[in-house]
């Protein structure tokens, strides 16, 4: 429950020791928000010292369902009593008892919330709910309408808005902050009754519902019948609600019920004009304004998924009660911007319709198949309960949701039979034909690991199939933008209509040497060393095993991360930046800059600060790369009177202070040495805005690289076993460690700067491996 009254509301929190086997209250903390930290230590250390039934003893042993509490009860208990993490039901059972004999609130509801909500936005709400009332966009609609709400003013980015009313019920819209937390929430409901209790609702959920006006309670019959706000009906009188994700509601404030009427008011405008919900109908995104909810610009865009497709060109103008299609991105009447002296439309707005067509069309087949995937999902936990839920818990678990939902749905065998087989059977007649299209596609999909081949930006990625060898480019917006080439991730591709999609991924990605252990490891499962046939790769328990092989490589990708990290320079030298200062009398300054000029290896760099002099220090050859001519060992800068040397090293700041000092003598006199860990947040980092990214550099870049990976293929490496690239490249097991090394280092070079990525073509062709 929340406590009003007196400031903002709050949630009242509750820490209790409870002694079994009689469930003894030994003691109760009631902390205010400030002060809940600690509470359950606290209200431990009571019913240590001075319990509330019974004297002072210690416990035998503890359980508590929360782990990260067990530090808090170690610290009074010390380390001789066991602490048990399990679920806690005696605790509830006395949450329910004490719930039972609590009194009702004293408060009359308001839609004025205690003052948090004026008067001007309810009436806004009122107007606003009203018009989606006479719209009723769930008339004729197959199922819920679900579409996506963005309210940036607000912070509103990317909300999942559902229109509900189908079934002739309830009618009103429920907005979640993601399409992620709608799958959360639809998951959850699927749960059986008893854990559908403890899990709550998933997520945050804002809901606006109409309901009939004897049903309100008579304080808000009164504040509507004294303000005038319009009704449609007596059955549509708007009711805004918040709820947490546990399920418990939250006391409204102003944005909530802005949120709500700006909601209602978009989508009564968007489904005025034109359809939205079918699988024929096109996908749409608008922008509107309305003045009677405070202004705050809306857009709506259905479905969901088509959101990338369009370019959002509605932030001139803010004109009240306007509305703007956000696509294209020059007028179909204004001149067409090639020049040719057409109108857009006679132009080039025709091919960049049909351009465009397949990343509309595949947006389409994302909207079809969330429907699809949440009935088949629906009936499996009807018709089979937990022998189908109990396989989607093992999936569902952590955060690879993305990927239970479409597996559990398309891939799940229940009794030896296949759910989507039966879904079929019985449903297959209710179905369009290009719904029963879309599942017999889903039907021959498979499971397995894909590498990023390349990627072609806002339009998708070419992958291929790690175990198959089956190659696909797929259209998906959000993956051009996130995948790099040689990336691996473990997904369903499903081929239809002449396009591949991503449908089910898990959230991770591996690097090229993760994922190729992974591969080894269910070649091992399936005792194949060639390409696996798709049919293996669809049964279900192989693709279970799949799943735990890639988390199982996640976890130790994660730990080798969190593993501090050991850098050296080419002298094998720990990497530590160090600064040496100097000074000298500013009189001297031209003898002390000739002195440095002296020192072997000393080379004057380019143009310096006005009044300085710069130097690099170099010596002959590299002990770690030997293709190169020499390398630099440390700068020095002079001004007016200081002189400052910089070093990667320790070894090497040591040996070149002893250098100058022997040439300067008593001319400088040393003040200070400075470490900074190249790791460390305080270590000095380079703006990349200052360097520089002019072709000139990126080719020299370029051309650095060149020389030192033709030089690197002769070079004996322990990730080959001591052997140099083109002795590995002679046998079969070399060339598939070397081809995997490759894979790393290219993985690396496309993640850094454009223009510098190095093309390994080169470096293949001549080990043998393009």
């Amino acid at each position: 429950m929340y406590v009003t009254g007196e400031g903002p509301p709050y949630r009242q929190s509750v820490a209790v020791w409870l002694e079994l086997p009689d469930a003894l209250v030994l003691a109760i903390e009631t902390p205010s928000p400030q002060e809940s930290a600690g509470a359950v230590g606290r209200a431990l250390a009571k019913a240590l010292r001075s319990p509330l039934i019974g004297e002072p003893r210690r416990p035998t042993r503890v359980r508590v369902e929360d782990p990260s509490l067990a530090r808090e009860i170690r610290a009074e208990l010390g380390a001789d009593v066991p602490i048990e993490i399990a679920p806690t039901p005696e605790l509830d059972a006395f949450v329910a008892e004490m719930a039972s004999g609590m009194p009702e609130g004293d408060e009359e509801e308001s839609y004025f919330e205690d003052g948090r909500v004026p008067e001007p936005l309810v009436a806004s709400l009122f107007q606003c709910a009203e018009r989606l009332y006479r719209v009723a966009p769930w008339k004729g609609a197959a199922g819920d309408l679900i579409v996506r709400l963005d309210i940036p003013e607000l912070g509103v980015n990317g909300a999942c808005a559902v229109v509900i009313g189908s079934l002739g019920e309830s009618f009103g819209l429920l907005v979640f902050p993601s399409l992620a937390a709608f799958d959360a929430f639809e998951a959850a409901a699927s749960e059986p009754p008893s854990k559908r209790d403890s899990q709550g609702l998933g997520t945050e959920l804002l809901s606006l519902e109409f309901e009939r006006g004897a049903a309100l309670p008579a304080s808000l019959r009164r504040e509507v019948a004294k303000h005038g706000w319009p009704v449609a009906s007596a059955a549509a009188y708007p009711r805004v609600s918040v709820r947490e994700r546990d399920g418990v509601l939250r006391p409204l404030e102003a944005r909530d019920v802005q949120i709500a009427a700006l909601g209602a008011s978009a989508l009564a405008s968007f489904c005025m004009r034109g359809p939205i919900g079918s699988s024929d109908a096109p996908p749409r995104s608008e922008s509107f304004t309305d003045e009677h909810a405070y202004g705050a610009k809306t857009r709506v865009t259905a479905p969901y998924e088509a959101f990338d497709l369009f370019e959002d060109s509605a932030g001139e103008s803010s004109a009240p009660t306007s509305s703007e299609p956000l696509a294209p991105k020059t007028s179909r009447n204004a001149p067409c911007p090639c020049g040719s002296g057409k109108k857009y439309k006679r132009c080039h707005l025709p091919i960049e319709e049909a351009q465009d067509a397949p990343r509309r069309r595949a947006a389409a087949l994302h909207a079809l198949d969330s429907r699809l995937v949440r009935a088949v999902t629906e009936f499996a936990a009807r018709r089979y309960g937990e022998r189908f839920t109990a396989r989607w818990d093992e999936l569902a678990a952590g955060d690879r949701l993305v990927l239970a939902i479409p597996f559990s749905a398309y891939a799940s065998r229940v009794d030896g039979e296949s759910v989507l087989d039966c879904y079929l059977r019985e449903r297959g007649k209710r179905l369009s034909g290009e719904e029963r299209g879309w599942l017999e596609a889903q039907r021959v999909a498979w499971l397995s690991v894909w590498e990023v081949l390349a990627v072609a930006p806002n339009e998708g990625a070419t992958l291929r199939d790690l175990l198959s060898g089956e190659q696909r480019s797929v259209r998906d917006v959000s993956a051009s933008r996130t995948l790099i080439a040689r990336d691996a991730l473990l997904a369903r591709v499903v081929d239809h209509a002449g396009l591949s999609l991503l449908c089910g991924v898990h959230p991770r990605t591996l690097a090229p040497a993760d994922a190729a252990a992974v591969v080894a490891a269910a070649r091992k499962r399936l005792r194949s060393k060639a390409l696996v046939s798709a049919e293996r790769l669809r049964e279900e328990e192989f693709a279970r095993a799949l799943i735990t092989l890639w988390e199982r490589r996640v976890k130790t990708a994660e730990r080798r991360a969190a593993r501090p990290v050991a850098l050296s320079n080419t002298d094998g030298d720990p990497f530590l930046l160090t600064t040496d200062h100097f000074e000298f009398d500013p009189a001297l300054r031209g003898s002390v800059e000739d002195r440095i000029a002296s020192i072997a290896g000393a080379e004057r760099e380019g143009e310096a600060e006005p009044g300085a002099s710069s130097f690099v220090f170099v010596v002959a050859g590299n002990r770690k790369h030997r293709s190169w001519d020499n390398t630099i060992v440390g700068h020095a800068e002079l001004s007016e009177a200081r002189l400052r040397l910089e070093t990667n090293s320790r070894e090497r700041a040591d040996a070149l202070r002893e250098r100058v000092e022997a040439a300067c003598g008593r001319l400088i006199r040393h003040r200070t040495r400075e470490h900074a860990d190249p790791l460390s947040h305080k270590a000095p980092r380079a703006d990349r805005q200052t360097q520089s990214a002019a072709p000139e550099h990126a080719q020299l870049v370029l051309d650095f690289k060149a020389a030192h990976y033709r030089a690197w293929l002769d070079e004996a490496l322990p990730a080959l076993a001591g052997k140099t690239p083109r002795e590995a490249a002679r046998s079969a097991s070399g060339r598939s460690s070397l081809d995997v090394l490759l894979k790393e280092m290219e993985n690396h070079e496309a993640r850094g700067e454009r223009g510098e990525a190095f093309d390994f073509s080169v470096i293949r062709r001549e080990l043998g491996l393009d």
